[in-house]
């Protein structure tokens, strides 16, 4: 299997990145949720992120939680 560096300098398998770049490109409230940092479907996110295995890689890679855009703190 395959790994790759990330933008926090750390190496994770095909399917971890995958997964996390699912959650940032695809999925569509995720993308709303990130999107305006507020609302029904931030909260719907802030919930979810917990128990969803593509927005757990996200914050794997990313080093930010499925709510917040990468690079922001």
């Amino acid at each position: 299997m395959s790994e790759e560096n990330t933008s926090t300098g750390r190496q994770f398998d095909e399917k971890t990145i995958k997964n996390a770049r699912f959650c940032k490109d695809s999925c569509p409230m995720c993308i709303k949720g990130r999107e305006k940092g507020k609302g029904f479907f931030y909260k719907l996110l802030k919930i979810e992120a917990k128990f969803c295995p593509k927005c757990k890689a996200y914050e794997k890679v990313y080093g930010v939680p499925a709510w917040e855009k990468p690079g922001q703190s």
